[in-house]
């Protein structure tokens, strides 16, 4: 026989051998691999298992200390009613609190259970214009309406001599019917810059120092001018912003009404309407608070935007954004795109 016909023979047979063995041990690692995704399963469901055992151990654990603080709650009512004490919490209303009288230095005791009236003092000196006074609140009819007990007589309604105090932003004076406290202008932090008062602020003209430090201080919080940022208005763009504070003595109330130029009611007055205004949203801007500005937007005279070295606070109009998934600002009645006007209203 040819060797080389036997050597071919031999070698063929170790290779069909081999690719025997082969498939043998790929069998072996799919059922090796099937059982530990089995086990694996087992392992997940033992875990839920063991928590599920947990939560309800914690469920029982937190019933007997619910009725274990009840029941001592009980046994400390019946030993305070055994000795005498209020079945009520001392202090709250209608529910008595036993104190203990006590002497000051000067002789006069405190805590002492109430003597005989003495007679009248002497008159003291006259009040002022009501400024002073406190309000009583009291309820008044079947359905409990809370009214001052110094109240108009006809309208059940407090009265208020100190009046509804407010400013009218973008505007120099005050609506006829109010009274001019003083102008002033708007005034609030830098818009660039983070830190600071997130409020407006109505600066007067002329204002008073007391002992003042000289130079500039570092840590220090800054006041800038307030300026419309309205490319829309060329005229009023980077103007600075009017204020006039003012005051509306025959009402106690007030209320900012947005995205209406009309008072809720006739109950109500409409001292003036205008634009929602708030610093823009942008990643460089800091957050305001949203004013009502006049829908005048007077200006205070000086020239547009060339002093304020971009060191200032900056107003903006008011859009909402819609959101048709049913939750948020909804859409229909407000429409993207659209400012947002308000209405500033006293009672």
């Amino acid at each position: 026989m040819n060797p080389i016909f036997v050597l071919f023979a031999v070698f063929a047979g170790r290779i069909t051998s081999a690719a025997v063995i082969t498939d043998d041990h790929q069998q072996y690692l799919d059922e090796t691999s099937s059982e530990i995704k089995k086990l694996q399963e087992k392992l997940r469901e033992m875990e839920e298992w063991r928590r599920s055992i947990l939560e309800e151990v914690h469920t029982l654990k937190d019933y007997l200390r619910n009725g274990e603080e009840e029941t001592e709650s009980n046994q400390r009512t019946r030993r305070d009613v055994a000795a005498g004490l209020p079945d009520c919490i001392p202090g709250t209303l209608g529910c008595p609190v036993k104190v203990t009288p006590s002497y000051i230095p000067s002789g006069q005791c405190t805590l002492c259970p109430t003597g005989i009236s003495g007679p009248p003092g002497p008159a003291g000196p006259p009040g002022r214009d009501g400024r002073d006074a406190i309000a009583v609140v009291t309820t008044s009819g079947p359905t409990d309406t809370p009214c001052f007990s110094h109240g108009s007589q006809d309208s059940g309604r407090p009265s208020n001599t100190s009046g509804a105090v407010y400013i009218r932003w973008g505007h120099h004076d005050c609506p006829s019917y109010s009274e001019l406290v003083y102008t002033g202008t708007g005034a609030s932090s830098n818009h660039l810059t983070s830190g600071g008062g997130v409020d407006q602020l109505c600066l007067p003209g002329d204002p008073v120092y007391d002992s003042p430090r000289s130079g500039i201080g570092a840590s220090r919080a800054f006041l800038y001018g307030l300026e419309y940022q309205v490319y829309e208005i060329p005229e009023k763009n980077y103007h600075d912003i009017p204020c006039a504070v003012c005051i509306a003595s025959s009402r106690y109330s007030k209320l900012v009404v947005p995205a209406k130029n009309t008072c809720p009611s006739s109950d109500w007055v409409l001292e003036y309407s205008g634009y929602l205004m708030a610093e823009r949203t942008h990643a460089a801007h800091h957050r305001s608070m949203h004013i009502c500005v006049d829908q005048e937007m007077q200006t205070v005279d000086r020239t547009s935007g060339a002093l304020s070295g971009n060191n200032r606070g900056l107003m903006n109009f008011v859009e909402a954004r819609c959101s048709t998934s049913g939750g948020g600002v909804p859409c229909g009645p407000y429409v993207e795109g659209y400012e947002l006007i308000c209405a500033f209203c006293t009672r």
